[in-house]
């Protein structure tokens, strides 16, 4: 079975060494976007969460957490088995398949970064923290600032959604 495009760019960014965490939601819903023909604005961001929280690849949550590196929020994929490693603070929980989808750190949610009590409250400051940059269309932190996609991010882009096409990307299982 075929993992969804989300779930690929988050996995090929870490696997291809492009980040140590996972990749900013900028970046996520750009590179969605590109790969759809969609436009990026909240509408898709509020999309990408609930499929995230209502569909997870199987054996896998995507956990939130703060890269000190970038000073940003980021997004990776880890599996369902080592989330006992990972200080998580608030989390959800798919109803379909009854296990953590989508998980916020301590520190991402702590005082210094989005300041969130809840995991309600970390996801409308997430999706706040990010809108003004998807909508002027930087999705990409380059030298401490969001740009528009770079050549290199790009032909990442459609590598994985070349991936996606052929089908040869791991699956949830492997």
């Amino acid at each position: 079975m075929k993992n969804p495009y989300w779930f690929n760019v988050i996995q090929q960014w870490k696997e291809k060494g492009k980040g140590e965490y996972g990749v900013t939601l900028p970046f996520l819903v750009g590179a969605i976007a590109k790969a759809s023909n969609e436009a990026a604005n909240e509408t898709l961001i509020r999309e990408i969460f609930h499929e995230i929280i209502e569909n997870p690849v199987s054996g896998y949550y995507c956990e939130v957490r703060w890269c000190g590196n970038i000073n940003e929020p980021v997004a990776s994929v880890k599996p369902v088995a080592e989330i006992h490693k990972v200080s998580i603070k608030s989390q959800f929980v798919s109803e379909k398949a009854e296990i953590v989808s989508l998980a916020f750190t301590a520190d991402l949610m702590s005082m210094f970064n989005l300041n969130c009590s809840n995991y309600e409250d970390c996801l409308e400051k997430l999706i706040a923290s990010s809108i003004d940059q998807i909508a002027e269309g930087n999705f990409s932190k380059n030298g401490g600032i969001f740009t528009p996609f770079t050549a290199g991010d790009l032909r990442f882009i459609e590598e994985v959604k070349q991936l996606q096409k052929t089908g040869t990307q791991k699956t949830g299982a492997d």
